[in-house]
Order: structure tokens, then C-alpha cells, then sequence
């Protein structure tokens, strides 16, 4: 009876570390990257975060944004937090939006300098150009080096 109450603890354990990590969505990469959906399930835009010096081109802890779905009405963007982003009283804090309509369809913008490594958590989000409605999809945790 004992060989099966560890078992199935066993595989509790499994089943709750595997949700702690999809739920954290950890980064396995010096770049991570997530698609900003519609409703329906269309792609409006993308968003990428680029670790440290991983593409110093765009900049040092750069995220890169693009909106991929022209005259849908929506802009699509990052919401970050820092340090002490488990703490409640920390604020998000936001990138410029990329828009098809009339703006840049791309952007990238650095939000850290040269840093001792920590952690920090973002999402990719799409506020309506029309009515400011914001939608954002379910945030993952990165480094900042």
C-alpha cells in the first residue's frame, strides 16, 4: 500500500512542478519571444525579449515588437516589471506600442542597461485604438543580465 501512496505522491509532485513552470512560463533562451493573439485566434502581433548583449542591435535588455495584422484597429506592445515583481505594489511598466495604422510597425526599445543578473516577468498586450480596451496574454518569466 505504501509503494502506491508514494507513487501517486510521486506523481502529484510531477504534475505540480509542470504546472509551476507553464505557469512562469521560464525562459529556456537568451531570446523569448511571444505571439499576441486576437480572439479569433489571429496572430495581431509579436513580441521578443532579448536577454543582455544577446542582439546588441536592437539594443542591451531590448524588447523588439511588431504588429503583424494591419487595420485591425489594435497596437500591440510589452508590459514589463523589474524588481520585486512578485510584490503586488510594484507597478507594470510599458513599452511604446507598435501600430499598422499610422504608426511603426515594428519597434524596439531597450528597458535595462548592464545590471547584476535578476529576474523579471512581461506579456505581450493590445490596447484598441478605439476604445483603449487592453488585452494581454499570460505573462512568462526572463533574466535581465
Amino acid at each position: 500500500m505504501s509503494k502506491r501512496l508514494n507513487a501517486a505522491r510521486a506523481v502529484v509532485m510531477l504534475c505540480v512542478a509542470a504546472t509551476t513552470v507553464m505557469a512562469t512560463g521560464a525562459a529556456d533562451a537568451a531570446t523569448s519571444s511571444m505571439i499576441v493573439y486576437h480572439a479569433s485566434g489571429a496572430v495581431a502581433g509579436e513580441v521578443w525579449f532579448n536577454s543582455g548583449t544577446t542582439n546588441m542591435s536592437k539594443g542591451r535588455n531590448s524588447f523588439t515588437v511588431r504588429d503583424r495584422f494591419c487595420d485591425d484597429g489594435w497596437m500591440v506592445y510589452a508590459e514589463y516589471k523589474k524588481s520585486s515583481w512578485n510584490n503586488p505594489l510594484v507597478a507594470w511598466r510599458y513599452t511604446d506600442g507598435a501600430s499598422c495604422n499610422g504608426g511603426d510597425t515594428e519597434l524596439s526599445v531597450s528597458i535595462s542597461g548592464d545590471v547584476t543578473r535578476q529576474k523579471f516577468i512581461w506579456r505581450g498586450c493590445k490596447q484598441s485604438e478605439h476604445d483603449f480596451t487592453v488585452e494581454c496574454e499570460d505573462y512568462v518569466s526572463d533574466y535581465l543580465d
